[in-house]
């Protein structure tokens, strides 16, 4: 096994592990929302933090699956340019195309570091009045740490790739 499948492999457990939370949050978010419907239309009863846990469940299971859809290639990008080339060129786009990636995750970590320790010094609440700020917002700061961690993967692997291309 070479370098770039013992670091792709080295991931793996993290992968599943973020994957599960992702779906999990999701049927979460699914079953909340079928109870609160059913408690305001059955019973007249509507609790606001029933929503806010579905509406914070999704947004912690998309950003829970940044990392794996780096990995897998599936994160957002133009391919117009990488599909015309080949060879080294293409993967000197898909270096450069990482490594852009990366310091955009590690700005938006950064960024949300700072907005969420505001919040918490703040200490702000959703708008049931019953759950910090601070608790939805740490889903961004989860997700852009973990975009960190798969893109500087991601780059290194691209890099090797590279570095092979030119051999």
């Amino acid at each position: 096994m070479n370098r770039i499948e013992k670091l792709e492999n080295s991931t793996r457990f993290l992968d599943k592990a973020l994957e599960v939370t992702a779906v999990f949050c999701l049927i979460l978010s699914v079953v909340l929302a079928f109870v609160g419907v059913v408690l305001r239309y059955q019973f007249g009863i509507s609790y606001q933090i029933l929503e806010e846990i579905c509406r914070y469940a999704i947004v912690y299971g998309v950003f829970a699956y940044i990392g794996p859809l780096i990995k897998k290639n599936e994160h957002i990008k133009m391919s117009l340019l990488e599909d015309r080339l080949g060879g080294k060129s293409k993967h000197l786009v898909e270096f450069v195309i990482g490594i852009v990636l990366f310091i955009s995750f590690v700005i938006l970590f950064y960024a949300g570091v700072i907005w969420m320790s505001s919040i918490y010094s703040m200490e702000l609440m959703t708008l049931s009045g019953e759950m910090l700020m601070v608790i939805p917002a740490f889903a961004i700061v989860a997700g852009m740490f973990f975009g960190c961690v798969y893109a500087l993967l991601q780059v290194i692997v691209d890099f090797n790739h590279f570095r092979m291309a030119t051999n």
